[in-house]
């Protein structure tokens, strides 16, 4: 029997892939260093856009978590996962590749054929959540084999998570395991919560001043010294609290933005269920679109951020669709109606 959808979740995976598309276009033009007298505004975007959309798109995969019950359904759960998350990032490596080739020296970041030949090891540009999404399950799904309770996973998480504070590890898909657990067993510790009976205005209340101690807190201690875009996704350091109130804000925010917002949410919930397919195409159609436009000759901060938005949103989208509608390439972003995965 499929599982039955829950609309606000499908929200949040529209709503958060849609702030992903915005603040990649956003840190885009930041670190194009093309537009200087926009650069304060585009850094405070970002670092604010960078808080919310990864950590809550983590804690809304985690979910639906359940433990594994033995090592038999765990190698059925590990081939499964290993599928739906592999063929995507792979087809997801290989365009953002071929396109680099294509714009050439435009790039800010070039990548080389051994670059592609160790995505194993390195993930390109924002496959990385796919990798470390498909780690996390991976390694806590076969912990949960002995450890079934959801509130020692999440305390094993956050004890992780706490390693990162005095352990930097140089192996990548570790030392971002350690760090993204605690947002996705975050989730899946929020869906034994009734949402619908917290008072939002409390929340709010809560989150508005944090929300400008926190950015002011960054601006004005968290760039001395360095050039930092946002608060790093590799070692956030005790930075990363910011992570876990976006996630419980969100989680609180969305189930009640059905009553309160009908169009919108409807719009994005519409797109949360192909928010796979669009993560997977948005980043190399707007870095596309970006040095487009900069061989335009387009030097409006202004023009840049609404094309940029408006236009890879909507080509996001289409791509998609186009990919859907042919089995061949469908495969890529659905590869459970294909393959026979247990």
């Amino acid at each position: 029997m499929a599982k039955s959808r829950i609309n606000w979740i499908d929200f949040g995976k529209g709503f958060s892939i849609f702030l992903v598309l915005v603040g990649h276009v956003l840190l885009g033009l930041y670190q194009s260093e093309k537009f200087p007298t926009a650069n304060n505004i585009l850094s405070f975007l970002v670092a604010q856009v960078y808080i919310f959309h990864i950590p809550v798109f983590f804690a809304l995969s985690g979910y639906f978590f359940k433990p594994v019950s033995d090592l038999k359904e765990f190698w059925q759960y590990a081939k499964k996962k290993t599928i739906i998350f592999g063929l995507p990032y792979i087809f997801y490596s290989i365009i953002h590749f071929s396109l680099q080739k294509i714009a050439g020296a435009t790039v800010r970041i070039p990548t080389t054929i051994f670059d592609l030949i160790n995505i194993y090891k390195n993930p390109l540009g924002v496959s990385w959540y796919l990798y470390i999404l498909w780690s996390i399950l991976i390694v806590y799904g076969l912990i949960s084999i002995l450890i079934k309770n959801r509130r020692i996973l999440f305390l094993i998480s956050v004890f992780a998570y706490c390693l990162t504070l005095f352990l930097q590890i140089d192996i990548y898909i570790i030392q971002r395991t350690l760090v993204w657990g605690i947002c996705f067993f975050l989730g899946s510790m929020l869906s034994e919560i009734h949402f619908d009976k917290i008072n939002l205005k409390k929340i709010l209340f809560f989150f508005v001043p944090f929300d400008f101690i926190y950015m002011l807190a960054w601006f004005l201690f968290y760039e001395v010294g360095s050039k930092k875009d946002y608060v790093s996704y590799s070692n956030p350091g005790l930075w990363g609290i910011a992570f876990i109130v976006c996630v419980l804000v969100a989680f609180a925010i969305f189930p009640k933005m059905e009553k309160s917002f009908p169009k919108t949410f409807q719009y994005f919930t519409t797109y949360g269920k192909d928010s796979l397919g669009i993560y997977i195409l948005y980043a190399p159609i707007c870095s596309m679109i970006r040095i487009l436009m900069l061989k335009m000759g387009i030097g409006s901060v202004f023009l840049h951020i609404v094309i940029g938005i408006v236009l890879g949103w909507y080509l996001s989208i289409l791509a998609t669709n186009v990919l859907k509608k042919i089995p061949l390439l469908n495969i890529v972003l659905l590869p459970q109606r294909y393959i026979k995965l247990k």
